[in-house]
């Protein structure tokens, strides 16, 4: 059996334990924020190129355009999906207010 002290000690160190998840759990529901930030300006950030790769031509017989415009189409794919799962897991979050 565990004596006073080493039970103060304990409650402590739960105490302790719980604190450190509570911050890691605040700093994951930030930087999920910040991911969904982040990929909401990508289309801004990379307009130059987005717009220069959407110019060529859909039958272009170039194999790099071709190339690019296959690239940015698996690109925009996954993109979507992860913009609209950053924005689910940040609304989600959203009312989670232990953390």
């Amino acid at each position: 059996m565990a004596t006073s002290s080493e039970v103060k000690a304990g409650l402590d160190d739960i105490a302790q334990s719980i604190r450190t998840e509570r911050q890691a759990m605040a700093n994951a529901k930030a930087r999920i924020a910040t991911g969904e930030g982040n990929l909401n300006l990508i289309p801004t950030t990379f307009s130059d190129v987005l717009s220069t790769i959407n110019g060529f031509s859909s039958s272009t017989t170039d194999e790099f355009e071709a190339l690019c415009k296959a690239e940015l189409a698996k690109m925009t794919t996954e993109f979507t999906a992860l913009k609209t799962d950053a924005g689910t897991a940040k609304t989600a979050l959203s009312t989670i207010t232990e953390f």
